[in-house]
């Protein structure tokens, strides 16, 4: 299950599911392409310009949506709260989850454990991240705080909902596996309010840095 919708819609039950495309489908796919060799198309916007190609776009800089999120792909996790994205690329960036941040493994063992399996089994799949950098945050710079969003998906058909997305940051310290740094951190007073009332439901829970056996 993904934990914690961060959104303007009211939170769902999500879970992750693994989908492949089926063999026929590439039986049927590979004569098409065969079919449409030599004929040159290419996408427009709404005022009839020509969309660049991806090996037309300038790939050494971050790509925004209208949400002043950038895309990103996670390529390497250190645990508990650092995650390298795009690695190899010119943008590649080190993220650092803002407002939260975990427990060394010599001083909480059994929550780095835990959290070494969440990290691996939400974000490295090679699904898109969306960060959204901290404030006046220069992303240029190598280093950056930020909000971490994956999408939600739909639990019956594994389908992503739409305008929906599960906050990393939020989602971990519901688990316990992080706990809040400074939410001054966090822009948006709601999404203050909100993190300071997951961290006190993960205490009054027990649960991860707040166990008896952290």
């Amino acid at each position: 299950m993904r934990p914690g919708i961060a959104n303007s819609r009211p939170a769902q039950s999500l879970q992750l599911q693994e989908t492949s495309m089926p063999r026929w489908f590439l039986m049927l796919l590979v004569p098409a392409v065969l079919l449409t060799t030599g004929c040159v198309t290419y996408e427009v916007n709404e005022k009839g310009e020509r969309v660049k190609t991806e090996d037309e776009q300038d790939l050494t800089k971050l790509v925004f949506d209208s949400n002043g999120r950038f895309l990103a792909v996670a390529t390497r996790l250190i645990p508990p709260h650092t995650l390298i994205v795009n690695g190899g690329k010119p943008t590649e960036r080190e993220i650092r989850l803002l407002g939260v941040e975990g427990l060394p493994q010599r001083a909480a063992p059994n929550t780095y454990a835990r959290c070494q399996e969440w990290m691996a089994k939400f974000l490295s799949r090679g699904e898109t991240l969306y960060i959204k950098p901290q404030e006046g945050a220069d992303t240029e710079q190598r280093v950056i705080y930020g909000e971490v969003y994956m999408e939600a998906l739909d639990p019956k058909t594994g389908e992503p909902l739409v305008d929906q997305y599960v906050m990393v940051n939020m989602a971990m310290l519901s688990q316990g596996l992080v706990k809040l740094r400074d939410v001054r951190e966090f822009a948006n007073p709601q999404i203050q309010k909100r993190m300071r009332d997951v961290e006190d439901e993960a205490r009054r829970e027990k649960k991860g840095l707040w166990s008896d056996q952290p």
